[in-house]
Parts: C-alpha cells; sequence; structure tokens
C-alpha cells in the first residue's frame, strides 16, 4: 500500500512514522521550502506521550522537552492563585511516570522529522487539489507535479486543501479573541518546569517553561477578527499593565511577537470520502484551551495506522477511523470552546464570580478534570 501525506506538521509526521512502522509506504508533501513549523510551545500531556511511545518515537521527543513540575492558575489579573497542583502528586494519583512535557513546536517538529528517512518528504510542493475514485487517490502541486496512491491523508491545517475536496469549503469560527505569542529567555523568578495561566477580565495571560532555560508566553484579549496594530508588543504591555511580575519582563525581553486570531470549526463527522482522509487540524481543529490540539492529531497519526495496517478494503479502513476517533475529539473541542468562552468573560461580577467557582472546583475535585484527557491511550500499532 502507498499513502500520500500532505503536510509535514505534528499530524503529518507522526501519521508518516505510524504507518511506515506498519509496513505501509508513505510520501509526506509539504508546501514550505523547507522543513519548519511556525509557532512557539506546545504541551504534551500524558495521552501523546503514550502514542509517541507506541511508535517509537517517545525518548526523541522527550530530549528535546521539558518535565511539568508545576501548575498553577490564577484569577484576578494574576493576583489571586486559585489552583495549585504538584506534577508527582498528580501523576501518583493517576499512577503516570509523567503527566505533561513542554516542547518548542520547532524542536518537537524536528525530533519527530528525525525518525523519517530524508526520501520521505519532498519540501516546495503546495497542494493545489486532489481528488479519488475506486481505483487511486490523485494530488496536483502548484509547480506542475501530479502523484497518485492508495489514500492521500490530509493533515495541512484548518484550511486544508484536502478538507475541502471532502466537505467543500467553509470558513473556520472565530471564537472572540485573539493571541499573541512568544519565545524568551526565562527569568530567575520563573521555576524551570512551571505552566501557569492567568485570567484577568477579557484577558488572559499563560507562561510555559521550555528547554534551555527558555519561556512561552502566551496573551489572550477580546477582539474583533482580523486585528492588527503597528506595535504590537507595546499594545500588550499597555493591555495588561499593573499585572504582577513577570508579565511585563517576558513580552519586553521578547524580541518576535506572534498574533493570530483564535479559531476552530465546529464538529463534523464526515473526515474521509473514497480514498481521502483528513486528520489532526485539518479533521478536527480546537481552541487551545485545553492543550490538546497537537496531543489529538498525534493520537490520530497512530490510530490511522492501525485502520490502515491490513486493510483490504482502504474507503472502508479510513471511515472506521473516522468514526472512532470523532467522539472523543469533538468532546474536546466543545469542552475547549466552552472554557474559552467562560475565560474571557469581562464583567466585574460575573469574572469575580468565575474565579471563586473556579477557587473551589480546585478544593473539590483537584486535578480529577485535568487528568480526564490525559488518561487516554491509544494502544499499540498492532
Amino acid at each position: 500500500m502507498r499513502v500520500i501525506v500532505i503536510g509535514s506538521g505534528i499530524a503529518g509526521l507522526t501519521a508518516a512514522i505510524a504507518l511506515r512502522k506498519v509496513g505501509v509506504e508513505v510520501a509526506v508533501y509539504e508546501r514550505a521550502p523547507e522543513l519548519r513549523e511556525v509557532g512557539a510551545g506546545i504541551s504534551l500531556w500524558a495521552n501523546a506521550l503514550r502514542a509517541l511511545d507506541h511508535i517509537g518515537a517517545g525518548e526523541s521527543v522527550r530530549a528535546v522537552s521539558l518535565k511539568l513540575t508545576r501548575s498553577e492558575m490564577r484569577g484576578k489579573s494574576g493576583r489571586s492563585v486559585l489552583i495549585s497542583l504538584d506534577a508527582r502528586a498528580m501523576e501518583a494519583r493517576a499512577g503516570m511516570p509523567e503527566l505533561v512535557r513542554m516542547a518548542h513546536r520547532a524542536e518537537l517538529v524536528g525530533a519527530l522529522a528525525a525518525h523519517l528517512p530524508a526520501s520521505v518528504a519532498r519540501y516546495g510542493h503546495e497542494c493545489v487539489s486532489v481528488e479519488a475514485d475506486g481505483a487511486a487517490a490523485r494530488v496536483r502541486f502548484a509547480n506542475g507535479h501530479t502523484a497518485s496512491a492508495d489514500a492521500v491523508i490530509g493533515a495541512d491545517g484548518i484550511r486544508s486543501v484536502v478538507r475541502t475536496a471532502i466537505l467543500g469549503a467553509s470558513e473556520p469560527r472565530y471564537s472572540g479573541y485573539t493571541c499573541w505569542r512568544g519565545v524568551c529567555p526565562r527569568p530567575a523568578s520563573v521555576e524551570a518546569g512551571y505552566i501557569g495561566e492567568w485570567w484577568g477580565r477579557g484577558l488572559r495571560f499563560g507562561i510555559t517553561t521550555l528547554p534551555n532555560d527558555r519561556i512561552y508566553w502566551f496573551a489572550v484579549q477580546n477582539a474583533p477578527p482580523n486585528g492588527r496594530t503597528a506595535d504590537e508588543r507595546g499594545h500588550l504591555l499597555a493591555a495588561f499593565a499593573g499585572w504582577p511580575d513577570p508579565v511585563r519582563e517576558l513580552i519586553e525581553s521578547t524580541a518576535d511577537v506572534l498574533r493570530n486570531d483564535i479559531i476552530d470549526r465546529p464538529p463534523v463527522r464526515e473526515w474521509s470520502k473514497g480514498r481521502l482522509c483528513v486528520i489532526g487540524d485539518a479533521a478536527h481543529p480546537m481552541t487551545p484551551n485545553l492543550g490538546q490540539g497537537g496531543c489529538t492529531a498525534i493520537e490520530d497519526g497512530v490510530i490511522l495506522a492501525r485502520h490502515l495496517a491490513r486493510a483490504a478494503d482502504v474507503p472502508a479502513a479510513l471511515t472506521a477511523f473516522a468514526r472512532e476517533r470523532y467522539k472523543r475529539t469533538a468532546g474536546i473541542v466543545n469542552e475547549s470552546w466552552r472554557l474559552g468562552a467562560v475565560a474571557q468573560w469581562e464583567g466585574r461580577v460575573s469574572c469575580a464570580l468565575r474565579d471563586r467557582l473556579m477557587w473551589l472546583a480546585g478544593k473539590v475535585m483537584g486535578a480529577g478534570a485535568i487528568l480526564k484527557h490525559a488518561k487516554f491511550d491509544t494502544g499499540p500499532l498492532g
């Protein structure tokens, strides 16, 4: 069997590694001229780490990531600790050797790509159309190249060409808030292994430590879509004025600040059509409020390979894969959307109530809600 994967991000590379493990011939096509990943940091929860272990990529990913030691949630614009959790206690409660590891996206993608022979990936190939019939699936690229295979897997992101071929064109759903992201040196006031999210009124700030004494931070603000300012850093410093240290220090010490509107798509069941199928953000894009977007994309790659491993009927195998994945991913998409809406409340009274309820939830449930999605296991390939 031969499979074409469109996209060399987290979903595409994981799928390619897993498919090769089960004996499938794979070609990965990427529109960028070279291996790269746009973005900053990512949290890899236990569900993703287990999936990577099943395909033999876990240790190389651990080598470029940092283990969580302490997690914290604050309210009142960062001035009140609502929930503080010790990672070792959470891991002991859940029977997990590790709950979360943090990595830079570019380094994660590099670690995954190292598991594939150089001949597998073709860069500078932008997919412009796909089609399929009963015998094969075919891809046409902007440079004039064409290719065919038994199946084409779209791992080409939220504006996926493969998804459009399956479902038709549609615009993503805007959440109502936009996000700035950056990576900077870790100040002494933030310990290695820390993850924190601080909530205000229509504003959030997140801090995630990375290997090599770096911090990935994000800032979220309610805003109209497609907005830009001439001075993004200055805008953030004004928006987060009065927040506790090290918020200002992190913003000021960041050379490159990225800005992206937060978007997703409502869940759909139709991920496949004949010999075409989508995974990751092409199938179930989600807001980042639960940290499971990349993790579920990794799960997709492993489970897809298991369905195709000994498939006598490729379209049927792709349909079965989509059916298996829909319930879990749809639940996370919807839950993340709802959490983001609550997190971005602006009213003084509603935010005070929200923070009080979060504090009570932390006292009553502890880490239970956090562990829910991390307990998932794709199972081995075989």
